[in-house]
């Protein structure tokens, strides 16, 4: 950080020098004294003045990155962008656009109302040949200001898509999957999804596994071995505590379901693979072996008939 603010000190100062070397008498109120541009051709002044204007939207720009949204929004972690990255593009970009018409307006000497009319007969250009492209772009916006989940959040969309954001940029929310791999997602596509946000509104999260058992068991009894599994497994809290509870009766088994809690949504999958193991070791284990599942199946041998007497 301290080296970015050094290095942008001193393009602040190139940027002063130039300035002084493309200043003409009309820009000081007619000023009659010496200056550098009077010796210097008109279209060498002209190339310095575009380049300064150019620089000093640079400097804008990056003065606004360094000293304000960094402060605002943080530099990100572990790798992730800034967050509000896309709104202060935009920013930027109009920035850019504001000098460009300062440029057409002092330098080339261009009217106003000329840049407006030219500005307008473009906009409308690009609007037809860029619908969908505008489209994600203007859900983007929409998911910057409305902020329904941020970099470092696990969502859920429609479809089973599930993943870790990224960054939501342009055109596209760019998310890792659970098997390590990079979806791009269109804005469009997010914004009119049913999204869930693990992280919100906070980081615990309820999950459960199912256990079925046969008929004939202690309650109490396999209640206190779900608890016993689910405290063997690290990741899984004690506070919350877990729920047990009998979710349902079959012809052929009951179903418990064993709730628990965690605050790491990115390890789920791993911990419910945990749990379950620990159930299934605690459930065979004395005396509640009896109770797992289990179908027996039995052989009988059937003799052939008695052959007919002959005749």
């Amino acid at each position: 950080m301290k080296n970015e603010s050094k290095r942008f000190l001193r393009s602040i100062a190139v940027l002063v020098l130039v300035a002084l070397a493309i200043l003409r008498p009309d820009d000081l109120g007619g000023y009659a004294g010496f200056l550098p541009s009077s010796v210097l051709p008109g279209w060498v002044i002209d190339g310095l003045a575009i380049g300064w204007w150019y620089a000093l939207a640079w400097a804008i720009t990056v003065g606004l990155e360094l000293f304000l949204w960094s402060r605002i929004f943080g530099g990100g972690t572990g790798g992730m962008p800034r967050q509000r990255k896309l709104l202060t593009d935009m920013l930027n970009i109009i920035i850019y656009i504001i000098f460009t018409g300062v440029i057409a307006v002092h330098i080339f000497k261009q009217p106003v109302t000329g840049l407006f009319a030219t500005s307008g007969i473009l906009v409308i250009v690009l609007g037809l040949a860029l619908q969908n492209t505008l489209g994600d772009l203007f859900a983007g916006l929409a998911l910057n200001l409305e902020r329904p989940f941020k970099a470092g959040d696990w969502i859920t969309l429609d479809g089973g898509i599930q993943g870790f954001v990224l960054i939501t940029n342009w055109r596209a929310t760019h998310v890792r999957t659970r098997t390590g791999d990079e979806m791009i997602i269109p804005n469009g596509m997010v914004a009119r999804s049913r999204l869930i946000n693990h992280a919100l509104p906070s980081k615990l999260h309820l999950a459960n596994v199912e256990i079925p058992l046969t008929y004939g068991f202690d309650d109490a009894q396999v209640e206190a071995a779900l608890r016993a599994a689910a405290a063997s497994v690290s990741g899984v809290l004690t506070d919350p505590a877990p729920i047990i509870l009998m979710h349902e009766m079959k012809p052929d088994v009951v179903i418990w379901r064993l709730y628990f809690f965690i605050d790491d949504f990115a390890r789920l999958v791993v911990l419910r693979g945990h749990l379950s193991r620990a159930v299934y070791a605690t459930l065979r284990a004395e005396p509640t072996r009896a109770f797992l599942p289990r179908h027996d199946i039995w052989l009988h041998r059937v003799d052939p008939p008695a052959e007919p007497p002959q005749a």
